[in-house]
């Protein structure tokens, strides 16, 4: 929404409840509007959204609207058709990730068949689409935008393992400390650190399985988690599945080769296998470990990874992403 507004579009926000300040700082310049003052479900007040928000695109005569996560397109999709304009529906999982909520998959039904466009993140999530539902909708694969690529120096003397995200099952936490537990049986470890950042529901659960094992802290998330990329020598990531994940992108563009499983979607449309990173089969703790190992033993190696590893965060950068979002609004 800031890069369209920076290039000269009119941008509204309009929130089926507000629940107060963004994650991420908003452009004063973008109106923000709440269809109701209280938390509502879907289906019980599925008229009074659809009436809302339609009468609110009417109002503001909005020429488009990006129903942000699929779930919402089972109110957003009719809301547009009644008022009479485009509707864009923008996936932030992927086809074959439900989370067991029937509502978003009967909302990706409906914005297969019944929305003008459906963005999604990677190209191999196009294909989960069509195969998993009857695509009439435009289908476009968009990916995040990657922060600014860094300056400073890769710390070629760190001997720090950084992971980020959710303490929860889906970031595989589990998963790397089984592939720890091998890798401190290795020599080439030795004065290796593994710092997991994060907050979540699975964090004493993780703090149990990790007692015993040798240099392991599990920190509380934080605002100023570039200072970790600053001092890390490699990035982790053990995630059973993504969409598109930031936390690569951010690695890559502080100069931090990454280790990741080749979960379905995601690390593969970012990590270049063995140029910016190393990729390894899904739920492998051994394979990780051996990954990890490798580069733990090969310093000129983690310093060409990093060189790469900012060459490729250039793809993501605002100004070819942003591209690619004006191409699709104003196609």
């Amino acid at each position: 929404m800031n890069g369209l507004v920076r290039r000269g579009s009119d941008v509204r926000l309009v929130e089926l409840v507000n629940v107060g300040d963004p994650a991420f700082s908003l452009s004063p310049e973008i109106p923000v509007s709440s269809l109701f003052d209280r938390p509502v479900k879907i289906f019980n007040s599925w008229f009074r959204i659809v009436w809302r928000l339609s009468r609110f695109l009417k109002r503001e005569r909005i020429d488009t609207l990006v129903v942000v996560e699929s779930t919402h397109a089972l109110y957003g999709v009719a809301a547009a058709k009644l008022a009479g304009v485009r509707c864009v529906v923008w996936e932030h999982f992927n086809f074959n990730v439900t989370l067991n909520r029937r509502k978003r998959v009967w909302g990706r039904q409906i914005a297969a068949r019944w929305a003008d466009d459906v963005v999604v993140l990677t190209q191999r999530d196009t294909a989960l689409w069509r195969e998993g539902a009857t695509v009439r909708a435009r289908l476009t694969a968009i990916p995040n935008m990657a922060p600014a690529v860094t300056e400073r120096s890769y710390p070629s003397e760190s001997r720090l393992v950084l992971a980020a995200g959710r303490l929860t099952e889906q970031k595989g936490y589990d998963l790397l400390l089984q592939a720890w537990r091998i890798v401190k049986q290795d020599s080439r470890s030795a004065g290796w650190d593994l710092l997991i950042r994060g907050d979540g529901p699975d964090r004493e659960t993780l703090l149990q399985q990790a007692q015993g094992l040798d240099r392991v802290t599990i920190a509380p998330a934080t605002g100023s988690i570039d200072a970790d990329y600053a001092r890390a020598a490699l990035f982790v990531a053990s995630s059973r599945y993504e969409g598109l994940p930031m936390v690569l992108l951010e690695a890559m563009a502080a100069g931090v080769p990454v280790v990741a499983f080749d979960c379905e979607t995601g690390p593969a449309e970012i990590v270049r296998d063995g140029e910016t990173g190393s990729l390894v089969p899904p739920e492998e703790p051994e394979a990780l470990a051996v990954a990890l190992l490798e580069l733990m033993g090969n310093p000129q190696q983690r310093l060409s990874m990093s060189v790469r590893a900012r060459q490729r965060a250039e793809d993501f950068q605002e100004p070819s992403v942003m591209a690619r979002w004006q191409a699709l609004l104003e196609g």
